[in-house]
């Protein structure tokens, strides 16, 4: 979409890192936003400072009500839906045959589950309206499975195949969906991620989530059907898939030593 004056923009994960990048660098654009994460408090000063019109709409995403209820009040304020950004994950550092079962299933609920309902809810408006925008922000690590993160590693992947799966089935009906895949970016990911006592978080660092929310835009304005950001990341899955049994055994060597307390 060139030009997003007056469109409608509905934002997951809004109140912070990628998700809350993504809203300002859109409401700069002229998009009208519907803005959802957990926080209502943080999402109504994100409103307050950004210069076009902002919904605060509270919502847990792993709760699928709240998610068919978020598209339904953005569409009722607003009288359509345009774009569609599923950003809202949350992450978790452990192993596989130790991680809690309930953890586990809220972290499907909330990165997998609760797009599939918004995009269930969203795509009606679209084909209505007569064409429409979805975004899954997804992960490098839905290309490329990282040790100790595995759950996370999965709902990535997950969400990468219901986006190729969605996208060949809406083409023509000119709903277009972009799947975005960043590398480490500077947000609050590890601090709210979960985490089994032998696990620790990879250390801080990577490109800023203003970066992620820039190539967003430029992606979603040509109607691009994967990015990487940043793009030498794309280097990492082209290397796993000509030697993987040798970056398998890299990245438990590189990554152990930082992850793992024992």
């Amino acid at each position: 979409m060139k030009n997003l004056s007056g469109k409608v923009v509905i934002v997951t994960g809004a109140s912070m890192g990628i998700g809350e990048a993504i809203a300002r660098v859109f409401s700069a654009e002229g998009a009208r936003l519907a803005l959802a994460a957990r926080s209502l408090e943080k999402l109504e000063a994100l409103a307050r400072s950004l210069p076009g019109e902002a919904l605060p709409v509270r919502t847990d995403m792993s709760r699928p009500e709240e998610a068919r209820a978020m598209v339904q009040r953005t569409a009722d304020h607003f009288g359509r839906v345009d774009i569609l950004i599923n950003n809202a994950a949350v992450g978790m550092y452990a192993s596989v045959a130790d991680m809690k079962p309930e953890q586990f299933e809220k972290l499907v609920a909330t990165n997998w589950v609760g797009p599939v309902h918004a995009i269930q809810a969203a795509v009606p408006y679209m084909r209505k309206q007569g064409g429409g925008q979805i975004i899954n922000i997804s992960s490098v690590a839905g290309k490329v499975a990282l040790p100790w993160m595995g759950a996370y590693c999965a709902s990535k992947f997950a969400l990468n195949a219901l986006s190729d799966s969605l996208r060949m089935e809406l083409r023509s009906e000119n709903i277009h969906v972009l799947s975005v895949c960043p590398g480490r970016v500077k947000t609050p990911f590890t601090q709210n991620a979960y985490k089994d006592v032998a696990t620790r978080p990879l250390y801080p660092g990577g490109i800023s989530a203003e970066r992620v929310a820039r190539a967003v835009l430029r992606a979603s304005r040509k109607r691009k059907r994967e990015i990487v950001v940043p793009a030498d990341n794309r280097l990492f899955p082209w290397v796993h898939s000509l030697f993987p049994g040798w970056v398998d055994r890299m990245m438990v060597w590189v990554l152990r030593p930082q992850m793992r307390k024992t």
